[in-house]
């Protein structure tokens, strides 16, 4: 089966419109990333498809202590980005240059375990997507939408809302090669600390741990109110590894992702610890 109708709609609007005439028979690139490897391993026969590289979804703004980026953003553009250090370091360690001049960050939302990096700076930035559909937009919250990763027939993700980072990050992933690789684990944290350098506000995420990307969160309930001293850490560690719920493949099994995801989140807030 071949392509018969390649779309690029000029405007949100007319990627909307086209998405309700044709519903789930219109298959939406970003960046094309993970629709042709599917079509190249002959999972996929598109014969609907539509582009939103030029639909005007493609900026990155701050407005109000908040990034905004577009979800056809390429990821080489948040590779470049200043003051979003923890988000900046996660998008230039995913793939290889010419994977992220093409690759999305929209399109990147819905990559599967081991790939869908980003997904984890966000996770632990708090941030929001916006979601328009015929005369209607809304923004969930990114955990929430990530749960399901379902969008109605006539819906977009069109940006991520990420708020100005709060206190310290740390991105660190463990992958088979030093570039172009799928995660072994991922993991990113997002702490602050009071003057006494207690956690009054953390988040840990962790990629290739499960199905999607996920918070830890009986790991962060562990640093609640504590300083980033060595027992702490390794319970917070050995919290993240007991909730985890990783997968075997082709890159690790699910023991030994287990076992990375003790080992990162212990060196990142390590990391986190060193630099109060």
């Amino acid at each position: 089966m071949s392509t018969t109708a390649f779309f690029v709609p000029r405007t949100v609007e007319q990627a909307i419109d086209l998405k309700r005439e044709h519903g789930k028979n219109l298959v939406v690139l970003g960046g094309g990333t993970i629709v042709m490897g599917l079509v190249h391993d002959g999972l996929l026969f598109p014969k609907l498809a539509m582009s939103l590289a030029r639909a005007g979804m493609s900026d990155v703004r701050r407005r109000d202590g908040w990034l905004e980026i577009g979800a056809a953003t390429p990821i080489a553009r948040l590779a470049a980005l200043k003051g979003a250090t923890t988000l900046e370091r996660a998008a230039g360690m995913l793939g290889g240059p010419a994977l992220r001049t093409l690759a999305t960050a929209g399109g990147n939302l819905f990559a599967k375990a081991p790939y869908g990096d980003m997904c984890v700076p966000l996770l632990a930035m708090d941030a929001e997507l916006e979601i328009a559909g015929a005369g209607r937009r809304y923004t969930v919250p990114l955990e929430q939408f990530l749960s399901r990763r379902s969008l109605k027939n006539d819906e977009l993700v069109v940006s991520i809302h990420v708020p100005k980072a709060q206190g310290r990050g740390a991105y660190l992933k463990l992958g088979r090669r030093q570039a172009n690789t799928p995660s072994v684990v991922a993991v990113a944290v997002q702490a602050v600390l009071d003057t006494n350098g207690k956690c009054t506000d953390v988040r840990i995420a962790l990629g290739a741990a499960a199905p999607q990307a996920v918070r830890a969160k009986k790991a962060e309930a562990v640093l609640i109110g504590r300083r980033l001293e060595d027992a702490t850490i390794k319970a917070a560690a050995e919290s993240a590894q007991a909730e985890c719920n990783p997968a075997t493949d082709s890159l690790a099994s699910a023991w030994y992702r287990r076992e990375m995801v003790g080992v990162f989140v212990h060196r990142a807030l390590d990391e986190l610890g060193r630099s109060t």
